[in-house]
C-alpha cells in the first residue's frame, strides 16, 4: 500500500513539475510577445524602453524557475545576480534609448516655453516685461501697449505678464507668406512644411524657414524676453529685428525686407547647434 502511495505521489509530483514547466514556458512566450509589442506599436520612447526593461526583468525571473539547478543557488545570490543583470541591461541599452529619446524630442512640433498659460487679467496696471533685441533693451511702462510691434495685420509681436512670468505671442511667416511658426502666450507650434529646422529648450525656441534662415529666436527670462527674427506679410514685405554682431558696436537693427532684397548680410545668427536630432537642446559653444 505504501509503495502504491509513493508511486501516486511521484506521479503527482511529476505532473506538478510538468504543469509548472508549461506555465513558465507560457510565461516566457507571453513575455517575448510583450517585448515585441513596443517595436511595432507606436508609443513614446520612455514607455517603450520601460516596457522592455520590465520584460527583461520578468524573463530573468522566469528563467530561474525554468532551470531547476538554479534553484539550488542561495536566494540572496540569485537576487543579487538578477539585480546585476537588470542593471547591466539598462546600462548597455542607455545610449540607444537616450539617442532615440533625443530624436523624438527634436521632432516635436508643439510645445510650451516656461511660464506658458493665462495672462494676468485683473484690470490693474502691471506694466510689461522688458524686451531685448541684441544689446538693445526696451523698458515698457505701465501705460504701454501689449502689441508692441504690430508689423502687419496678421503678423506682429505681443508681450504681457502672465500668472507665471512673461508671455510672448507672434505669428511668423516666410517671404512667400506661408506660416512657419506661431506662439500664443508661450505655447508654440512649428509648421514643418515651411520650416527646415528648429531647436528648443524649456525657455528658448529657434525656428528656421525653408531657406535655412533663422526667422524666430526667442528666450524667456524672469524679467524679459530676448527676441530676434523676421516677420513678413502675404505681399512680400518684411521686417527683421537683429542684434548687431561684433566687431561693430553693440545694439540692434530694424531691417526692411522685400522679395528682391533679403539683406542676407544681416541674418539672425543661430544660438542652437544643428541638426537638432543630434543636438537637441544644445546651444552654440
Amino acid at each position: 500500500m505504501s509503495r502504491l502511495r509513493r508511486q501516486r505521489q511521484a506521479q503527482a509530483s511529476a505532473e506538478n513539475d510538468r504543469r509548472k514547466t508549461r506555465e513558465v514556458i507560457g510565461g516566457i512566450a507571453i513575455d517575448c510577445v510583450l517585448a515585441l509589442s513596443p517595436a511595432v506599436a507606436p508609443m513614446p520612447v520612455r514607455v517603450r524602453w520601460s516596457l522592455w526593461w520590465l520584460c527583461f526583468t520578468a524573463f530573468v525571473f522566469l528563467v530561474q524557475l525554468l532551470i531547476p539547478t538554479l534553484g539550488k543557488i542561495a536566494l540572496k545570490w540569485r537576487v543579487l545576480i538578477s539585480i546585476i543583470l537588470c542593471f547591466a541591461f539598462a546600462a548597455s541599452m542607455w545610449p540607444v534609448a537616450k539617442s532615440q529619446w533625443r530624436e523624438e524630442m527634436a521632432a516635436v512640433l508643439v510645445g510650451d516655453l516656461t511660464g506658458a498659460g493665462a495672462a494676468i487679467s485683473d484690470d490693474k496696471p502691471h506694466g510689461f516685461p522688458m524686451l531685448q533685441v541684441g544689446e538693445t533693451t526696451w523698458v515698457m511702462t505701465p501705460n504701454g501697449v501689449a502689441d508692441i510691434f504690430p508689423f502687419f495685420p496678421d503678423s506682429g509681436v505681443r508681450i504681457e505678464w502672465g500668472l507665471r512670468g512673461p508671455l510672448f505671442s507672434t505669428h511668423v511667416r516666410d517671404r512667400n507668406g506661408n506660416l512657419v511658426a506661431e506662439v500664443t502666450r508661450n505655447h508654440w507650434r512649428v509648421y514643418p512644411l515651411y520650416s527646415a529646422e528648429k531647436n528648443y529648450t524649456e525657455d528658448a525656441l529657434e525656428v528656421e524657414d525653408s531657406a535655412g534662415h533663422v526667422v524666430l529666436q526667442v528666450r524667456i527670462s524672469p524679467d524679459r524676453i530676448r527676441l530676434q527674427g523676421e516677420w513678413w506679410d502675404t505681399q512680400g514685405n518684411g521686417i527683421r529685428l537683429v542684434g548687431v554682431r561684433p566687431p561693430a558696436p553693440g545694439g540692434s537693427l530694424v531691417v526692411r525686407l522685400n522679395r528682391q532684397n533679403q539683406s542676407t548680410e544681416s541674418l539672425v545668427q543661430p544660438i542652437f547647434q544643428y541638426p537638432s536630432r543630434d543636438h537637441w537642446g544644445e546651444f552654440q559653444p
